[in-house]
This record gives structure tokens, C-alpha cells and sequence, in this order.
């Protein structure tokens, strides 16, 4: 295979342009706008109904690309499941990320639950962001289908105006309705028809790729449930995860308990002491103030003469 395989990024837009243009050369969008109901076919209707078959092919293309990955994945997943050993953790697929990941949470001893939750997570965001322009292409049709209804009745419009003389002859009014408008509207309106079409087409194409694909990540998912439930600290649920924690932090709270009881305790005894040391001032200072009082009273004394 060449090195622009048909998975490149420019292989489907080339192959749609080149597929439309020569059904274009070889009269198919005429056929296909007739079998619409249109009576004739433009060159605005034809040009408009190419490039909406080219980005039709496209569309189909590119999302095509990814049914060799959802078959890949599920070869993968069902091999994991018969036997995990047997995916290597380096590999490219679901499973291998996933048991790679599995490994090293186990590891180093963190959640591995979460670990996966998030890694499915990213895979589903990285498979929306891997259809974001198919999903454009698929808008895209209706878009060119207006555009081209729009076009047809502009050429209608002028074709009309043309056809119609100064003198306003009811018979060429009516002929040029008949030649002129009548067939120009079931051209404009055929190829909406047309876009409307193969836009269903495409997006039940991409509604199928999308469901496989999501039914991929989840059967990779189920393969480790089973691992992740017997992880130690896994069967009795959070709880028992939060019960270490929720002991520790009961002894500290007991300990806190114990430590404000003593405090209490020492304050009432210090209290007490401090009640029987003011009582103990008060006395102290109840004597000093009789003891001033009795040297401030006037003394008399008595002289004793000894034989």
C-alpha cells in the first residue's frame, strides 16, 4: 500500500471529488435528479447535486475508517476476557491501556477505580472529538441542499422574466409557466430532496460507528470490574476505605475530650486554691489593720519600783 493509504486524511475528500465528478461526466446526477421528479435538469441543480454527492462520499469515507479500529478493539476485549495475560500493556488498544493502567495504581497503591473511571472518560472525549468534523459534513448536506433549491429558483425566476414579452399575452404567460417555472421548481425542489436523503443515510451510518464504539469502551470497562472488586479495602465499598480514618479521628477526639476534662479540672482546683489564698490575704489583712490601730491608741505605762 502507498504511503496516502485509503485511512489518510486526504484519501476520502480526492476519491469523493474524483466519484462525483465523473458521475457528473457520465449524465448520473441527471438521472438521479429525474428519478426525484424532476422534468430537467440545470446546470445549477447538477452542479449543487455533485458537490453534495461529494460530500456525501466523504462523510461515508472517513467514518468508515474507523470500522477496522472497533473490530481491532473488540478482538482485543474478547482475548481479555478469555485470558488478561494475554494483552500486552504496551499495545495500542482499550484493554492494553487500561490493563497498563490497572497495573500501575495496583502499584503504587492509589484507587485504581478512579484511575479507570477517568481513562473512560477520556476515550469517550476523544471519540466525540474524532467524529466532530464527520458530524459537520453530515449538516452539510441540508445546507447544500437549500443553497442548490435556491439557485434552480433564481435561474427560474430569470429564465421566466425572459421568456415573458412587454405586451403581457396571457397565452405566453401561461406558456412560459409551463416551459419555464413548473419544471425548474421540481428540480430545486429535488435536490433538496436529494441532500435530505443522503444526510439520513450518512448519520445512520455514523449512529452505528458511534453506538459500536461506545459498546467497546464499556465491554473494556467490564473486563477490570472484577479485578477492581477484589482489591483489598474493595468489597466492603467506601466505608470500609473511610473507617481508618474515621477511627483515628475518633481517638483524637477522645483524647481532646480527655485533655479539656483534666483542663477543667485543674482550673477548678486552681480556682479553689485562689478562693482560699484571698481568703487567707483578707485575714492577713484584717490583722495588720487591728495590729495599726493598737499602736496608733495612746499607752499608758506603770513604773514599778523592785525591792
Amino acid at each position: 500500500m502507498s504511503r496516502i493509504g485509503w485511512r489518510h486524511s486526504v484519501f476520502a475528500p480526492v476519491v469523493a471529488l474524483v466519484v462525483s465528478a465523473l458521475l457528473l461526466v457520465a449524465g448520473v446526477v441527471e438521472t438521479v435528479l429525474q428519478a426525484v421528479g424532476a422534468t430537467t435538469a440545470p446546470a445549477a441543480a447538477e452542479f449543487v447535486v455533485t458537490i453534495i454527492i461529494a460530500v456525501f462520499l466523504t462523510a461515508v469515507l472517513r467514518i468508515a475508517r474507523a470500522v477496522p479500529d472497533i473490530r481491532r478493539e473488540n478482538e482485543a476485549t474478547a482475548r481479555a476476557v478469555a485470558n488478561v495475560q494475554a494483552v500486552k500493556p504496551g499495545g495500542d488498544t482499550l484493554v492494553a491501556r487500561r490493563l497498563k493502567l490497572f497495573k500501575e495504581s495496583a502499584e503504587a497503591g492509589s484507587d485504581a477505580e478512579a484511575v479507570l473511571s477517568a481513562r473512560s472518560a477520556l476515550d469517550d472525549s476523544e471519540m466525540a472529538n474524532r467524529h466532530h468534523l464527520d458530524h459537520a459534513l453530515i449538516w452539510a448536506l441540508p445546507v447544500f441542499g437549500f443553497i442548490g433549491t435556491a439557485l434552480t429558483m433564481a435561474a427560474m425566476v430569470t429564465s421566466f422574466g425572459d421568456a415573458l414579452d412587454s405586451q403581457g399575452d396571457p397565452s405566453v404567460l401561461m406558456t412560459a409557466l409551463r416551459e419555464h417555472v413548473l419544471p425548474e421548481l421540481a428540480s430545486a425542489f429535488g435536490v433538496t430532496l436529494i441532500a435530505l436523503l443522503l444526510s439520513v443515510l450518512a448519520f445512520f451510518e455514523m449512529s452505528l460507528v458511534e453506538r459500536a464504539e461506545r459498546a467497546g469502551v464499556v465491554a473494556a470497562d467490564e473486563v477490570f470490574l472484577s479485578y477492581i472488586a477484589r482489591l483489598p479495602g474493595k468489597q466492603a465499598g467506601p466505608a470500609a476505605q473511610a473507617s481508618p480514618a474515621l477511627q483515628g479521628l475518633s481517638q483524637e477526639l477522645a483524647r481532646s475530650r480527655a485533655e479539656t476534662e483534666a483542663l477543667a479540672k485543674g482550673m477548678a482546683r486552681s480556682r479553689g486554691e485562689t478562693e482560699a489564698l484571698v481568703k487567707g490575704l483578707d485575714a492577713l489583712r484584717i490583722a495588720v489593720e487591728r495590729l495599726s490601730a493598737a499602736e496608733t491608741r495612746p499607752q499608758k505605762y506603770t513604773l514599778v519600783r523592785e525591792p
